[in-house]
């Protein structure tokens, strides 16, 4: 009886075979080498990639990866290679290699990550140079480098990104072997890890060994932030971490450039603080830098932090170990965490500045109303006067004499009651003044006093 999420193995002494391969053409080889690249490339289009149960066998788990394949690697393409036509700078057993394959995959961003696999005849710890060429491309397919290769495959896929030849710093490396019988091997397991033949101090190490991978004798995984060795297990978890490697790559990859686009956001951010210019285009710039930021979030999500969790796509203990084994190791949840805060801080500083741009504006609109205002009063404050002058003496009526002059004395009384009024306005403007300023300034007197400031009451209560 089998449980959903929970594999029952089956013996094995050799890396597994992926789908497509000839059957048994894996029982010879004994160690497997599968090096992931992050690549500048992309791809927007998502049916150009395959199902990832065409290529690699995934036995239980081909269900959770067709359920979740919107949010999973897909491949790209598969080029099988002439085992013959690879050179190495430093390896000197090029002669056990067996197979070849370099692998496309395009992740749901569109991202793709490349993948060169390399099947030896050779024990583990002669594989350390092989890891240390495979980890800095000097491996030649042909007359072409590695990345070459893959980006003239990139290229025949329809991939953006045609002028970047070389992968991206961010990647990783799997060393896949043979059950081990020796529970004593961390000696050779931090010289695979390390790339390096020479002697350490094992206090300091950063590697981590999952609990589930290393739960049954002959299992064996050790997680380090750039290779990784799993031995012993089946050949549907090799690929299913296989996979789990390249989504981290992805996301670490991801994450940096998330990094880069949030510290050019801030260069324009400041630019537009020194530049100055009209208010209208710093709120254009600013409006183009929060949509910017927004897409920047967004891909952090979706592209970083979901990717984290895989127990909820592939219900299996022994992936998932492995899984949060890796993105631990190499720090990608803590990374995650720095990057959205700097993402949120920039959101708030460009909250900040539109918010002041808005109260410039609005002081404008104000004092452009002031102005407004001062006008139509003054010409309120000629213009009426005159007004009622001219009506009274306009009017039909026995004071009115049409023989006498406008300036005549006669007429004093009515000026008088004209000036009465303008006073009585001015008067009442000016209290209004004095009011309003002896408010403001009690306002700011109470403004400076302490909220939390006990009352001198209360020291003798």
């Amino acid at each position: 009886m089998s449980v959903p999420g929970i594999s029952s193995d089956q013996p094995r002494h050799a890396p597994a075979a992926e789908a497509g391969d000839r059957p048994g053409g894996s029982v010879e080889q004994r160690v497997r080498v599968t090096n992931m690249y992050a690549t500048p490339w992309r791809l927007a289009d998502r049916t150009a990639s395959g199902e990832l149960p065409h290529y690699l066998r995934l036995w239980r788990f081909e269900q959770y990866y067709r359920l979740s394949a919107d949010q999973l690697p897909g491949v790209l393409c598969r080029a099988v290679l002439d085992a013959s036509a690879l050179t190495f700078r430093r390896w000197q057993h090029a002669g056990t290699v067996t197979g070849a394959r370099m692998w496309l995959f395009r992740l749901p961003s569109g991202q793709i990550v490349a993948s060169l696999s390399l099947d030896a005849r050779c024990e583990l710890i002669d594989t350390i140079d092989l890891l240390e060429d495979c980890y800095f491309g000097d491996v030649q397919i042909g007359n072409q480098s590695a990345a070459e290769y893959a980006h003239a495959l990139a290229v025949q896929q329809g991939a953006d990104g045609a002028a970047e030849r070389d992968f991206l710093p961010e990647r990783h490396q799997m060393v896949l072997g043979a059950a081990r019988a020796d529970e004593d091997c961390e000696d050779e397991l931090q010289r695979l890890i390390y790339r390096a033949d020479l002697p350490y101090r094992k206090e300091y190490s950063a590697i981590r060994y999952p609990a589930e991978l290393n739960r049954r004798p002959g299992w064996l995984a050790a997680v380090g932030p750039y290779v990784s060795v799993v031995c012993g297990h089946s050949g549907f978890i090799e690929n299913a971490v296989f996979l789990s490697a390249v989504q981290a790559v992805a996301a670490a990859a991801q994450l940096r450039a998330i990094r880069q686009a949030a510290y050019a956001d801030v260069r324009l951010f400041r630019d537009v603080e020194a530049a100055g210019g009209t208010t209208r285009d710093r709120r254009r710039m600013l409006e183009h830098i929060a949509d910017q930021l927004g897409d920047l979030e967004l891909e952090l999500s979706y592209s970083v932090e979901a990717s984290a969790d895989l127990g909820l796509l592939v219900p299996s203990l022994r992936v998932e170990s492995f899984h949060n084994a890796l993105y631990e190791s190499m720090s990608l949840a803590g990374k995650a965490v720095t990057a959205g805060r700097m993402l949120q801080r920039l959101g708030s500083a460009i909250s900040a500045e539109l918010t002041a741009i808005e109260s410039i504006e609005r002081r404008a609109d104000e004092n452009r109303r002031i102005r407004y205002a001062v006008a139509v009063g003054f010409v309120s404050a000629v213009a009426i006067p005159a007004s009622l002058i001219l009506a009274f003496l306009g009017i039909n009526a026995s004071q009115v004499n049409p023989a006498r002059s406008m300036f005549s004395h006669h007429y004093l009384g009515m000026y008088l009651t004209v000036a009465a009024l303008i006073v009585l306005g001015a008067r009442l403007a000016a209290g209004f003044w004095v009011q309003q300023r002896r408010d403001a300034r009690h306002h700011r007197v109470t403004g400076k006093q302490t909220r939390w400031a006990m009352a001198p009451d209360d020291f003798h209560a």
